[in-house]
């Protein structure tokens, strides 16, 4: 019986504004790499499929190309619409037919350690996670170690902080529990309404990862986090690129070929300096960065715990603090990013139009792909910047900015 690796890289990310405005959700980077890519080379590289599949929709050209170039030989199943987890489970499924199925989310972010348990997990069977927001995901209703139900996105108090990680695995017989689904509320087909039918007939397995190993990168700030856990556990330090003598490099680094550092600069790791990117002179590159192939951190810029996305552009007396700069953003001479608040509270952020505490004490901005900026420009914490927007020199970016907007404070 064959085993199936599935990758569901369909959904559009609505919530992960503005970066999915030019890119799809699953090539949003850990360390330079695309997760969907990730997902394939960790689960690949310590487990046995004899067929490797990945579910797309949104921008599925796109997918298939950045697949491609990371070198996975792998099937394309075109989910036709976004309609929902379990939808996208039974396209897989029925495309592939017979065999055991191990399913992956791609806009999750887990330690290389937990893909070596997947082979061990029997069907049905899932991975949980604990979390401080369980009102956000599939709670697991778990009794003398059985699943009992799943309640998806609970709006009342929650049965518990045990929640669905993203990882399942189903062989092909029980698919007509996923022939079975009705649209949620949401109207989609969820796969957790057809795990908690399950549950009443078999015994489902339940393998709990630690919290704290496991990102859902839902939301813009969420990007940041993983990256963070994935410095702290995976960077292998290396100085591959050209540093130059008078630089100084101090902790964890990794610096790809082709990279430049010039003179003068100091690099406080855990820090990733990808492929072709050109850092300095004269720069200050603190803990937590990660600076993406081609970009360019040019003099007395300091950045501190961001993302600068492909070839984004910080040249000169730019401050980049817990922020993401999108891909072929260019930031104007003295723009900074605030990332505390005056008030010393929590940064909240506009996702989908409601008001979301992030939790997060520092907190930047979140730039959209080719955003510019002129020269002095400011922008407070929790700010979006949609992508192809322009700032006006001088102005104080007090609010999001939507995509390809002209933000001219002067003309207020």
């Amino acid at each position: 019986m064959d085993k199936f690796l599935v990758v569901l890289a369909a959904g559009r990310g609505e919530r992960l504004v503005p970066f999915t405005e030019t890119r799809p959700k699953p090539l949003l980077p850990i360390l330079g790499e695309p997760m969907v890519c990730r997902h394939l080379r960790l689960a690949l590289s310590s487990g046995s499929y004899d067929r490797v599949v990945v579910v797309t929709s949104y921008m599925g050209d796109v997918i298939s190309k950045a697949v491609a170039s990371c070198g996975f030989n792998v099937e394309l199943v075109d989910q036709g619409g976004e309609l929902g987890t379990g939808h996208a489970i039974l396209k897989a499924m029925e495309y592939g037919g017979p065999g055991v199925y191990t399913i992956i989310y791609s806009d999750i972010y887990i330690p290389p350690e937990v893909y070596s348990i997947l082979g061990d997990l029997r069907s049905p069977g899932v991975l949980a996670t604990t979390t401080s927001r369980p009102w956000d995901y599939g709670v697991l209703v778990v009794e003398g170690g059985r699943l009992k139900s799943v309640v998806e996105k609970p709006s009342s108090t929650p049965p518990g902080n045990t929640v669905f990680a993203g990882i399942l695995k189903l062989s092909y017989d029980l698919i007509g529990y996923l022939h079975a689904l009705k649209p949620s509320p949401r109207g989609e087909l969820e796969v957790t309404d057809a795990i908690s039918g399950m549950a009443l007939e078999h015994d489902v397995e339940v393998k709990v990862i630690p919290e704290g190993s496991w990102v859902d990168v839902g939301r813009p700030w969420d990007l940041l986090v993983a990256n963070r856990i994935a410095l702290e556990r995976e960077l292998k330090p290396s100085i591959k690129g050209d540093v130059h003598s008078t630089s100084v490099i101090d902790g964890g680094v990794y610096v790809e070929e082709g990279a430049r550092v010039g003179a003068y600069t100091v690099i406080e790791g855990p820090v990733y300096i990808g492929r072709g990117a050109v850092i300095g002179p004269h720069v200050h590159i603190r803990p937590y960065t990660v600076v993406l192939e081609g970009a360019h951190v040019g003099a007395f810029t300091q950045v501190k715990a961001s993302i600068i996305l492909e070839h984004a552009k910080a040249p000169h007396l730019n401050y980049v603090g817990d922020s993401v700069v999108g891909e072929h953003a260019n930031l104007g001479a003295g723009t900074i990013t605030a990332n505390y608040r005056f008030d010393e509270a929590t940064v909240k952020v506009t996702v989908k139009g409601l008001r979301v505490d992030s939790g997060l004490r520092k907190l930047g901005a979140m730039i959209g792909g080719y955003v510019r900026t002129g020269i002095n420009v400011s922008i407070l914490p929790g700010v979006k910047i949609g992508s192809r927007a322009w700032i006006w020199p001088g102005c104080v970016v007090d609010r999001d900015v939507g995509p390809g907007e002209r933000f001219n404070c002067w003309a207020r």
